[in-house]
């Protein structure tokens, strides 16, 4: 994977070099590209044609906004915004930071990714804007985050962090006035760019991360920890921020509060470390002998990420908040599989289906669906309503038309019961409806093993719980199924975001592709498929990814590469409901289509 690192220079940026090393890795700071420029933006990240960008830029002189607010506006909105355009038309990922310094600071628990910014500073402000990049190139991470500590940039002119700031003047002076104000939490740049990492690496999808060390606190109780790690004693006097008038105003409270992720370790034990690592840490001096402790057991930064034990000791936070570890589902970075070898090179796919099988369907309705939090948080995403009903119905009765009436519905566990309560037996629905578990999405082939019983000797037809199908009935198209595999394609103004398939005059599928920079078509590959009962045996043969999950690419390739499978237009509207806009898109779609059926309206005619 080829990463792009801007800001490379910086606190953030230089630890990110190094995390990230071992990588085709390209490191640009201001004398390589100007962000602010458009055209050298573009021109330069199209050359190059990074598969991630990482913009660790910014212009953070808090005060000086104030009166240079042009200035902080082109660097932290205009070059994000730029960069998130030139990522986008590469089809890259892109990793931008924002800060807490987006929120108003009147809530005393902290701030949740969801909690709508306010600033009350043009720092602030700039940020607010800078986080726009999402609307640009929806394969953003933007990551808040908060009071950086760490290295001195080597870019010229480059601040100390607060941290060493504070040694110094503990060095100089017998007493030290402090702010006993401004509650945020303290950040490690080293955790910090190691959860960048895990983050990439993870399946999440995109969107707002809040990635913090664990805990928050003032100025003043900052700096007692600083001095109490490094030795030092000089004697400090708690003082409003009245004391030291400044131009910029600051949130009063701005924890981020981590609703996604697991917790990183607290700010305490990371100060350790840098203090450690700079030379200046002293060990606290006890009175009495500690008492006898359980063993510390270190808590994995995030699922199978090879990260520095030392980096993840967890130690009481601060603010107690519940945290939700959120199962990881997908990302958008695709990565090539260590062998050269078809991912279902070992699996036997001898031809012997039964031209006369009957077909069955499957809704898969697993997952977390994260990009809908808060929503998804109290209910599965395929729950969730689409104007008159909830989103799973739409799928279900999709396939009732088709003249499926065997169908078999995989749920997370934790939301089985309330399938059931929906959807019962499905005799309301003139179907029959079979439940299984999903215990942890590891992929869309999953389903097909999951439903290897289910499926038999029979064709299937697997549908995702959140793809919506307007006007487009696929009764001839189950129908004349007889064998192999049978896709769909949607034509789509943006097709590097997809799983893309390139076909012939006569329908005759020629490549397929997944997420590609170049697409070779405008034609999408929605989430519906047909198989043959063989797909059972060629999804167990599947090898994961890189991710640790199965791609139904992978089904769709094992089935081209025997020249059996075949793909069909849809006619109609496709959304996939997994993002607000899109769901409100869809209730939308639907509001208006029951109007134009009370009214009489027939767009056929």
């Amino acid at each position: 994977m080829k990463i792009l690192i801007i800001g490379a220079k910086g606190m953030l940026g230089q630890e990110l070099a190094s995390i990230f090393k071992g990588y085709d890795l390209y490191l640009w700071d201001k004398e390589e590209v100007d962000i602010t420029l458009v055209d050298m933006v573009r021109d330069k990240v199209v050359e190059l044609n990074p598969d991630l960008i990482i913009n660790a830029a910014a212009y953070n002189l808090v005060d000086n906004c104030e009166t240079d607010f042009e200035l902080a506006k082109k660097i932290n909105y205009d070059g994000p915004v730029n960069l998130a355009k030139a990522a986008q038309a590469i089809g890259a990922t892109l990793v931008h930071y924002s800060t807490d310094y987006v929120f108003e600071g009147t809530k005393k628990e902290g701030y949740r990714e969801y909690d709508l910014p306010a600033p009350v500073s043009k720092y602030g402000e700039s940020k607010y804007l800078g986080e726009e990049v999402l609307e640009h190139n929806p394969a953003t991470y933007l990551i808040r985050t908060s009071r950086l500590f760490g290295h001195q940039a080597a870019s010229a002119g480059a601040k100390k962090s607060f941290v060493e700031v504070m040694i110094k003047l503990a060095k100089e002076r017998e007493e030290l006035e402090l702010v006993n104000e401004e509650l945020s939490c303290p950040t490690y740049v080293v955790d910090l760019a190691w959860q960048t990492k895990a983050l990439i690496e993870s399946n999440e999808p995109m969107g707002i991360y809040h990635v913090t060390n664990d805990g928050a606190c003032n100025w003043l109780e900052f700096a007692q920890e600083i001095f109490r790690l490094s030795g030092h004693t000089p004697r400090v006097v708690p003082v409003s921020g009245d004391k030291f008038p400044r131009p910029a105003k600051r949130p009063a409270y701005s924890a981020l509060i981590n609703t996604k992720l697991p917790k990183m370790r607290s700010w305490q034990a990371a100060l350790k470390d840098f203090l450690q690592d700079i030379g200046e840490y002293r060990e606290p001096v006890v009175a009495d002998p500690p008492m006898p402790s359980e063993p510390e057991i270190p808590v994995a930064l995030a699922q199978d990420v090879p990260i520095k034990k030392e980096f993840v000791e967890p130690l009481p936070q601060i603010i107690p908040v519940a945290q939700e570890v959120v199962v990881p589902r997908r990302i958008p970075i695709q990565m090539e599989t260590p062998s050269a070898a078809p991912a279902y090179a070992n699996v036997n796919v001898t031809k012997t289906f039964n031209q006369a099988s009957s077909m069955k369907g499957i809704i898969l309705s697993g997952g977390k669906g994260t990009r809908l939090h808060p929503c998804t948080k109290v209910t599965s995403k395929q729950l969730l309503p689409v104007y008159n009903k909830p989103m799973v119905i739409y799928p279900l009765e999709t396939l009732a038309r088709a003249g499926i009436k065997d169908i078999l519905i995989v749920v997370a566990p934790d939301k089985a019961g309330e399938y059931l309560h929906l959807l019962g037996s499905g005799k309301d629905f003139g179907v029959k409806l079979t439940y299984e578990i999903q215990d942890e999405p590891k992929g869309l082939p999953e389903a097909f093993i999951i439903g290897e019983n289910f499926i038999g000797d029979d064709n299937v037809t697997m549908i995702l719980g959140d793809n919506l199908f307007f006007d487009h009935d696929f009764a001839d198209d189950i129908q004349t199924f007889k064998g192999g595999g049978r896709i769909f394609a949607v034509k789509v103004p943006d097709p590097q975001r997809f799983g893309v398939v390139e076909f012939d005059r006569d329908r005759r599928v020629l490549s397929i592709e997944e997420k590609p920079k170049e697409p070779k078509s405008d034609y999408a590959i929605p989430g519906i498929y047909i198989y043959d009962h063989r797909v059972s045996n060629i999804a167990r043969g599947i090898k994961p990814t890189w991710r640790m999950e199965t791609d139904i690419t992978e089904v769709h390739k094992a089935y081209l590469g025997m020249n059996e499978l075949d793909v069909r237009l849809i006619k109609g509207r496709w959304l996939d409901a997994g993002t607000f806009d899109s769901l409100l898109q869809a209730a939308n779609i639907m509001a208006t289509l029951e109007y134009q059926k009370k009214m009489g309206y027939n767009e056929k005619g």
